[in-house]
Parts: structure tokens; sequence; C-alpha cells
């Protein structure tokens, strides 16, 4: 790659990892649900004037908006409010074991013996961070990234039926029809009041507006674009840094505790999805995800 090239996309890997860390602050002033609402808001209100209607892909958009949009990010949010940023930044790599997962069951792509291995290693990472005495949040946090990081993984094939679609279009479109089923949810289960936004912090907006300009508009229009310029091999390896990143955030940011649990843990984790990740590459580069598992 291009100096210039592997800047551009180790800057957005940056913006991708620190997200973790933003979510936790956000959720610090505001609920969850209603977190989510807004950031999918500005999102729909920044792209939806400038992008097509893809036709013929109503239903399949809307499917894509309930499991990605609305259930996946809920499990993924809450657990960001009930544990540490950095212990989510590892877990939500599991996205990758039920992609694989996933594959074998619906197209018949049964993995070898060494994604097989991968896998293992990636959940055995998993159990060690949830064994963690005193683990924060309980195993509930847990539950839910494994939950959320299915869905993805379910949303991951989804996609496929949605063809050739930029990614303007994908998350403008999706963040408009979630948009409205957050906001429901917030106003039954969060007592949401309009008025609320006006007590927000600028530490609250700002949160708001790096989850919907930075890491939704920048980040995946950035990756499109070298997407554009490189096979998919050149750029994936590179998202094994996410969740370093996430760690170190979780740590810089919010003064979060490294616990040998969650370095042993996370190790684990992350040499599991390493190996599949790359063994999916050799594989069958075609069928990796056009974007990485981000928040």
């Amino acid at each position: 790659m291009k100096p210039a090239d592997l800047a551009i996309a180790l800057f957005v890997i940056l913006i991708w990892g620190l997200n973790f860390a933003v979510v936790k602050i956000g959720l610090a002033e505001i609920p969850p649900f209603l977190l989510m609402t807004l950031r999918f808001a500005i999102v729909a209100l920044l792209l939806v004037p400038f992008i097509k209607w893809p036709k013929g892909k109503f239903l399949h958009l809307l499917v894509y908006s309930v499991i990605l949009g609305v259930l996946h990010f809920a499990c993924m949010f809450n657990a960001v409010g009930l544990t540490d940023a950095a212990t989510i930044a590892l877990l939500a790599q599991l996205n990758t074991p039920f992609a694989v997962i996933l594959a074998a069951l619906i197209y018949k792509d049964y993995p070898g013996w060494r994604r097989i291995m991968g896998i293992l290693i990636a959940f055995a990472g998993c159990a060690v961070i949830a064994g963690e005495p005193g683990f924060e949040g309980g195993i509930l946090p847990v539950v839910l990234v494994i939950i959320g990081t299915f869905l993805w993984a379910v949303a991951n094939i989804q996609m496929k039926f949605l063809g050739d679609i930029g990614p303007f279009e994908l998350n403008g479109w999706m963040a408009l029809m979630a948009t409205p089923q957050l906001l429901l949810i917030t106003f039954l289960y969060e007592d949401f009041a309009p008025t609320m936004l006006l007590d927000f912090s600028a530490t609250a907006w700002f949160a708001i507006l790096f989850q919907s300009v930075a890491v939704v508009i920048t980040g995946y229009g950035l990756w499109f674009v070298l997407l554009k310029r490189y096979p998919i091999s050149k750029l994936i390896p590179l998202t094994l840094l996410l969740p370093v990143v996430g760690v170190v955030g979780g740590v810089v940011l919010l003064g979060e505790e490294l616990t040998g649990y969650m370095l042993s843990g996370g190790a684990l984790v992350m040499v599991g999805v390493g190996i599949i990740t790359l063994r999916q590459l050799k594989k069958a580069p075609a069928h990796q995800p056009r974007t990485p598992k981000t928040l």
C-alpha cells in the first residue's frame, strides 16, 4: 500500500477502535436507545438527501435495519453500559467465528481444521474473560455481546440479498429505517422527552457526533475508497488492530484497568480471530465482509 493510503487505513481503524470508549462516554449521560436513535437520525439526515433509493430492496433493507440497526446495536450498546469498553472491544471480535459458523450452516462452506481451531481459541478467550472473579456487570454483558456478534454475522448474510449497494446507500437507508423503530423503544422504555436534549453536555453531543459523522460517514466513506484501490486481502488484516485500539482507548480515555484475565483472554480471542481471518483470506478472499465489525 502507498504510505498515504496506509495512513488513511490506520486513521479509520483509530476512529473505529476509539468508538468503544466514546460510546461509554456517551452512555454516562444518554440512555442507550436514545443514543442509538440520535446516532442514526443524524446519519440519515446527512446521507439520505444525497443518495438514491435502491429499487426492489425495501424488504431486505427493512430486515437489515431490524437485525443490525435495532437488535445488534441494542445488545452492544447495553453491553458497553454494563462493563468496561475495553472488554467489549475484545469480545466484539467474536463476529468472525460466528460468520464462519453461519457460512458452514447456510452455504456448506465447511471450515478446515485451522479455522475450527481458531474458533475454539476465540471462544476459549471469551470464557476466560467472562470467568474473571468480580467481572463488572456479571455475565449479562458477555451474553449480550455474544448475541450481538451473532446478529452481526446474520446481518452480513442478509447483505448478500442487497447486492452491490454502496456504503452510503446502505448506511443511509438503514439509518432512516432504524430511527423510528429505536425512537418508539425510547419513548416506551426510557421515558424520553424532547427537552432532555437541551440538558446534554458538550461531551455528550461530541459522543453522538463522533459516532454518526466520524465512525459512519467518515470511516465507512474512507474505507470504501480504499476498497476500490486495493484487494480486501490488503485491508482486512489491518482490522486485527481494532481490539488493540479499543483496549488502549478504554485505558487512556476512561482509566479502565487491565487485568490478567482480560489480557490472557483477549490474547486468545485475537489469536483465534487472526487464524480465522488469515485462513479466510487465503481460502476465499471474496467472501470476506466489505467492512469489519465496529460499534
